[in-house]
């Protein structure tokens, strides 16, 4: 299999700092950008399926913000960024999975009264009709009520923290590439 070259995420930014910040501007000039570079390049790196390559930003930014050393201020302030965010991340991911076994306190003891309904239903309302019918079915809702918001957040929630977190990874690496504007035909 023949090696890919890197994925390019092209940025127009106006300003260095505008990878990690926005600047205060005009909020309805067409030049605004609404989400820092780094938010973009994330959100452009989880949107695709490729992962574990290399990746290119090509930053382009006007001429009189290019100078010597830019690109590497940017480089180890994106490298810092990705290390604290990833630290960040594999605490969130810790706090929501107790938050899942913490809800386990409530969900267990509901899951428990929807078994026991579902058990007893036939000596509670008889073997047939439909307060049966509603006893077993609110019994089966219960159980799937206790137990459905801690399983998800123990085992699903946790997930989005992980794949962002590969992406702050391939981010980190990143080749940084500027260039000035390009003027407007």
């Amino acid at each position: 299999m023949a090696e890919q070259g890197p994925e390019v995420i092209p940025l127009s930014l106006t300003s260095p700092e505008e990878m990690f910040q926005l600047a205060q501007t005009d909020l309805f000039s067409e030049y605004r950008n609404f989400m820092t570079g780094v938010e973009y390049c994330i959100s452009v790196l989880r949107s695709r399926r490729r992962s574990g390559g290399p990746v290119r930003l090509e930053l382009s930014l006007p001429a009189e913000q290019i100078e010597e050393g830019v690109s590497e201020r940017i480089s180890r302030t994106l490298r810092r960024y990705c290390d604290h965010r990833i630290a960040y991340n594999q605490r969130e991911r810790r706090a929501v999975r107790l938050d899942g076994v913490s809800s386990l306190w409530v969900g267990v003891p509901l899951a428990v009264v929807g078994f026991v309904l579902v058990i007893i239903k036939s000596s509670l309302v008889g073997p047939s009709g439909n307060t049966n019918l509603v006893v077993d079915t609110g019994g089966w809702v219960l159980v799937w009520l206790g137990l459905w918001f801690p399983l998800d957040t123990m085992l699903f929630t946790p997930l989005a923290y992980g794949r962002e977190n590969r992406v702050l990874e391939r981010l980190r690496r990143a080749n940084i590439a500027l260039e000035p504007h390009r003027r407007a035909a």
